[in-house]
């Protein structure tokens, strides 16, 4: 695997003690029950009752009910009618077929690490999960690496070792392939764009259940393209493939168009004039090459007064094991996005995300609920945004002349046992998100927005993205069945 001197930046994290989205939920009418339990009870007689479980008939539909990494999509909020658990492709065609015909509503679960409640489980519906469906496979004569959709990146990385590859995937090794549904960012990604970009070809079960093949050049280009960052919107796909990239020579790379600068300046004026003790920051900086040029290229980062510093040689495994997030903790997530060039237009706008965040962690410091808040700031340096042009584009469609920017990240987590945040904290949180700056023309990232966030609309291609989906779902049968991102 790749050595690493030192720790391209990953992320600039501010952590505080110191809130929830709007509890989205399914259907809770008569009529959603009934046509759930119908279509839970059609399935069981054609995929079998070791496949198709319910609350009281399967030892699975437990594990399968509090699967998720956000405690606010267990079974304490969320009770699906039936979970399939698919062993194949045509199993979940099968699920699709009757959910689409008995017009039943639905959710699908892949690793399961959203901070949208209500996107990967269901109430009065069926919930369809990959957790049978976890192995990865690596083909040398094409170079690629085949993904089932309920692996995590880490196991997914650990099982490629052999190979000597690494998948262009998640920062977390806990994350799963849910992470492709928004584009995804890793630590590859200065180099090799959104890991969606790396796609060589998608399985994809449609909404009625039709199976196709989508690459970049036959007749499923359009939806090829569209799943590079369109979530859960354009189907299910069971089986994808991408490109391989050599772990032993996997490069991250120091472009000289990151907004480091602006980001370096706004922690030096934010910490130098902090006086809380229960804030903490984390900069992960990420490099392959020297110690001289590690601390040659980060410069601006390594000048501000720290307390404890590592820098170490470490495997691309080892990169995904270094950031953890506890699990069984409610988690909920908002977004925004600035330009860090040029430098001096866009300082304040940085410095005013970090006030209304303090505000927030101020206010809130003594919330019985909340365990942490997270500040994130994750660099798109144009290196990123450049190869995902050449290999294709995505729906995201980063303009190139911004040189670089950040996605940014407002996390609130909440303490165990806590099912359903206060009234007032969750306004506190909407309050960041409606305000938090955000530079025009700049996406924000899926997996890290807010469930009621129009992050399509952000998007460069979002008229290209809406006229693949009236082609693929000319019923509007998804946007009306499932939970996901607005918009379209």
């Amino acid at each position: 695997m790749v050595a690493v001197s030192g720790f391209i930046l990953l992320a600039t994290a501010l952590w505080c003690r110191g809130a929830q989205a709007q509890n989205t939920t399914s259907s809770t009418s008569p009529a959603a029950a009934v046509t759930a339990a119908n279509t839970c009870a059609q399935l069981a007689s054609s995929l079998g009752t070791s496949i198709v479980q319910t609350q009281s008939s399967g030892p699975e539909y437990s594990i399968g009910a509090n699967f998720a990494w956000s405690t606010f999509n267990d079974e304490v909020n969320f009770q699906p009618t039936c979970i399939v658990f698919p062993n194949t492709t045509e199993h979940v065609q099968t699920a699709m077929k009757a959910i689409f015909q008995n017009k039943a509503e639905y959710s699908v679960q892949a690793g399961g690490h959203s901070g949208m409640t209500g996107w990967n489980t269901v109430e009065n519906g069926i919930l369809i999960s990959f957790i049978n469906m976890n192995s990865t496979s690596y083909d040398s004569q094409s170079d690629t690496i085949t993904l089932l959709p309920g692996i995590h990146w880490g196991d997914a990385t650990s099982a490629l070792q052999q190979y000597g590859v690494a998948p262009v995937g998640g920062r977390v090794a806990t994350v799963g392939t849910g992470l492709l549904l928004g584009g995804g960012i890793s630590y590859l990604s200065p180099a090799e764009g959104y890991a969606a970009d790396n796609y060589v070809s998608l399985d994809v079960v449609l909404v009625n259940g039709t199976l196709v093949t989508a690459t970049v050049d036959n007749e499923y280009a359009d939806l090829f393209k569209a799943l590079k960052g369109g979530g859960n919107r354009f189907g299910i796909y069971p089986n994808s493939s991408s490109e391989a990239v050599l772990a032993a020579l996997a490069h991250f790379v120091h472009d000289t168009t990151n907004p480091n600068a602006v980001l370096a300046s706004t922690i030096r004026t934010t910490w130098e004039n902090n006086s809380s003790p229960e804030i903490e920051l984390d900069i992960v900086l990420v490099y392959n090459g020297t110690e001289a040029s590690f601390n040659q290229s980060f410069a601006e980062f390594l000048s501000i007064p720290y307390t404890s510093i590592a820098v170490q040689p470490l495997s691309y495994l080892d990169l995904l094991e270094a950031v953890t997030f506890p699990d069984g903790l409610g988690t909920l997530f908002g977004a925004s996005a600035l330009t860090g060039v040029p430098v001096n237009s866009s300082i304040e706008q940085y410095l005013e995300t970090y006030r209304l965040y303090n505000n927030f962690t101020t206010t809130f410091a003594s919330s019985p609920d909340i365990a942490f808040t997270l500040l994130d700031f994750s660099p798109v340096p144009r290196s990123q945004i450049q190869a995902g042009y050449e290999k294709g584009t995505n729906p995201i469609v980063p303009p190139l002349g911004t040189g670089g920017y950040h996605e940014i990240l407002f996390q609130v987590t909440y303490l165990e046992g806590v099912t359903q945040p206060s009234e007032d904290v969750e306004e506190g949180r909407q309050f960041w998100i409606a305000n938090a700056p955000s530079t025009p023309g700049l996406p924000f990232f899926l997996n890290e927005a807010d469930a009621n966030q129009e992050v399509f609309a952000t998007y460069g291609g979002y008229k290209f993205l809406k006229q693949v989906y009236a082609k693929y779902d000319p019923t509007r049968f998804n946007v009306e069945h499932t939970q996901g991102p607005l918009g379209l």
